[in-house]
């Protein structure tokens, strides 16, 4: 006699449901708590200048705080400083402030929400009119150093290095939770050869510092064609697995509404880029930190 299955035992198992921010953001402070996880720290870089390192950092940063994590932005750029003009603050000081030790790093620390703190870019706001020397590359690795108190008490640090290798350099600290997220925002090979470039420039200087790799301003298939691109080149000559971070599309809703002068947060609020970097951002919380490049 052949035994009958009933519709419950055909009923395929139900898979578990993707964990919310919420949930990674209880996961990470529980193991921070316990030692097992430093600060997960996002270093955001491109290969050359104009690949949205800006935007995104922002994007991730908003996004992020708006679930309640606690989050430090910090811009790395020491000439201009575009994140404090995006987010709409006025910083009393900006990290090269921390030069000479004129001030403390909570000085440097500017308050944008309950749960979002800005470190501003550009140049020294405590100077007055006085000639300011250039950092040495020295000078600069100091001044982000000096900012480890600050970002201890953060859950997620997003730096905004931009496309100065040196900048990139300065913010590698490097630490367990550490991650180099290369922003390519072309499909064109000159585009491409120049997040290789940046990745490979990295690998050599700190080669378990894990990278992945953030697509700009292209989705689906288009997107995973420049990551395999990318992906393909360190493979053969680095050795070196990359990862795809995920992609943020093109969207016009958020261009339009930053340049008719609406405040960043509520211009990004249900964008579709901010529905992207949400998913991103939830994706970094989540995934542990990683012993090696490629891991």
């Amino acid at each position: 006699m052949v035994a009958r299955v009933t519709p419950a035992l055909m009923t395929p198992p139900r898979r578990s449901a993707p964990p919310s921010q919420a949930d990674a953001l209880r996961a990470l402070r529980e193991a921070r708590a316990s030692g097992r996880r430093g600060v997960p720290t996002l270093l955001m870089a491109s290969g050359r200048g104009g690949a949205g390192t800006s935007l995104l950092s922002t994007l991730l940063a908003v996004a992020a705080a708006g679930d309640g994590v606690r989050v430090l932005l910090i811009d790395a750029d020491d000439f201009v400083g575009p994140l404090a003009m995006t987010l709409g603050v006025t910083p009393v000081a900006s990290w090269r402030d921390l030069r000479g030790g004129q001030v403390t790093p909570a000085d440097v620390a500017t308050p944008v929400s309950a749960t979002l703190t800005l470190v501003a870019g550009g140049p020294p706001r405590l100077q007055g009119d006085a000639e300011v020397s250039a950092l040495t590359s020295a000078e600069r690795r100091a001044c982000m150093r000096r900012l480890s108190g600050v970002m201890e008490a953060a859950d997620l640090v997003v730096i905004d290095c931009g496309s100065r290798l040196d900048t990139v350099l300065a913010a590698v600290t490097p630490h367990s939770d550490e991650r180099l997220f290369a922003v390519s925002s072309t499909s064109d090979p000159i585009g491409l050869a120049s997040t290789y470039a940046l990745c490979k420039a990295v690998h050599d200087r700190h080669r378990a510092l894990p990278v992945e790799v953030i697509v700009n301003r292209h989705e689906g298939s288009d997107a995973a064609r420049c990551f395999d691109a990318i992906d393909a080149g360190a493979r053969q000559f680095l050795g070196l697995a990359l990862h795809m971070a995920g992609s943020i599309p093109i969207d016009a809703t958020l261009d339009t509404a930053l340049k008719a002068g609406v405040p960043f947060p509520e211009a990004a609020a249900g964008s579709p880029a901010a529905r992207a970097a949400h998913g991103l951002i939830t994706r970094a919380l989540t995934a542990g930190s990683h012993s090696r490049p490629g891991a």
